[in-house]
C-alpha cells in the first residue's frame, strides 16, 4: 500500500509539472520549437498570475540589441543586460496594464512602468504642438518581420509581408529608399518602414528616463495562467491615447504631443 501511494504521488507530481507542460507548448509552436530544450526549471519563472520563460539570450535579437546601442536613433538603455533582465522579471511579476490581441498574437503589456533609478535615455519628449522648433523628418524604421524571415526564425512569405504592410498602411522601402519588392525578400534584402515623424532639436543623452516598457506574447496556458515569452523591452515613454491604449504608429505620436529628439548622440 505504501509503495502504491508513493507511485501515485509520483504520477500526480509528473502530471502537474508545469515545466513539462510548458515544454510541450513550446515544442508545438512553429516559431519557438527550436527553443524547447531551453525550457527548464531555471528558465521558467512562476509568478502568481503568469509563467514567464526567460530564454538564455532573450535580449540578443537585432530589434532588442538596438536599445543597447547608444548610437541608435531610438531610446536606449544605460544599464546592463543583466539589470534589464532583472527588471523584466520584477515587472512581469505584477498585473499587466493591457491584455490585447494584435495580428493574431495575444499580448500582455506593461507600459510606462516607473522604476526607481535612471535606466536609459529617452528619444521622445512632450511638447506643445505650437512649438516653433517642431519640424518633420523622414525616418526609416527596420521592419522586424522581414528580419526574422531573413534570419530563418520565420518562413519567408511575401503575402504575409505585403498583407501586414497594407493593413497598417506601411510604406516599405530598401535602405536606399527604393520600393521594397518580393524579389528583395527572396534576396535577403532588409526592409524599412518609411514614415514622416515630428521632431525637435535635442540630444537624447541629455534626456534620462526611469520608465520601462515590457511586451510579451502569450504562447499558451498552464494551470489557468498565461505562459509568456518576451517580444520587446525598451526604456522611455510609450505614448498612449485618451483610453490608455498604446499608440503603435509612430506617425501618430505628434498628434498626442510626443516628438522625437534629433541631435548628436555622445
Amino acid at each position: 500500500m505504501k509503495r502504491l501511494l508513493e507511485n501515485w504521488r509520483r504520477f500526480v507530481n509528473e502530471a502537474e509539472d508545469p515545466v513539462a507542460e510548458i515544454q510541450k507548448i513550446i515544442q508545438g509552436d512553429q516559431y519557438l520549437s527550436h527553443l524547447a530544450d531551453q525550457v527548464t526549471p531555471e528558465t521558467v519563472k512562476a509568478f502568481d498570475s503568469v509563467y514567464y520563460i526567460q530564454f538564455p539570450g532573450e535580449l540578443q535579437s537585432e530589434h532588442l540589441q538596438k536599445h543597447f546601442d547608444q548610437s541608435s536613433a531610438g531610446s536606449t538603455f544605460s544599464v546592463s543586460e543583466d539589470k534589464v533582465q532583472d527588471l523584466i522579471l520584477k515587472t512581469v511579476s505584477t498585473p499587466p496594464h493591457r491584455a490585447v490581441e494584435e495580428r493574431g498574437t495575444k499580448k500582455l503589456k506593461w507600459l510606462n512602468v516607473k522604476t526607481r533609478e535612471d535606466i536609459g535615455h529617452d528619444t521622445l519628449v512632450k511638447r506643445d504642438p505650437n512649438d516653433p522648433n517642431i519640424s518633420m523628418a523622414t525616418d526609416l524604421e527596420t521592419f522586424g518581420m522581414v528580419d526574422s524571415m531573413i534570419s530563418g526564425d520565420r518562413v519567408k512569405d511575401w503575402s504575409v509581408v505585403s498583407g501586414v504592410a497594407e493593413q497598417n498602411d506601411y510604406e516599405l522601402v530598401t535602405k536606399e529608399g527604393a520600393p521594397y519588392t518580393e524579389k528583395d525578400l527572396a534576396n535577403n534584402v532588409p526592409a524599412f518602414i518609411k514614415q514622416e515623424l515630428g521632431v525637435v532639436p535635442g540630444d537624447k543623452m541629455q534626456n534620462p528616463t526611469k520608465i520601462l516598457n515590457v511586451i510579451t506574447a502569450q504562447v499558451g496556458e498552464v494551470d489557468e495562467k498565461p505562459v509568456l515569452t518576451l517580444m520587446s523591452v525598451f526604456p522611455g515613454h510609450s505614448p498612449v491615447d485618451a483610453s490608455k491604449k498604446d499608440i503603435m504608429d509612430k506617425k501618430q505620436f505628434k498628434d498626442h504631443g510626443y516628438y522625437f529628439l534629433r541631435g548628436e548622440t555622445k
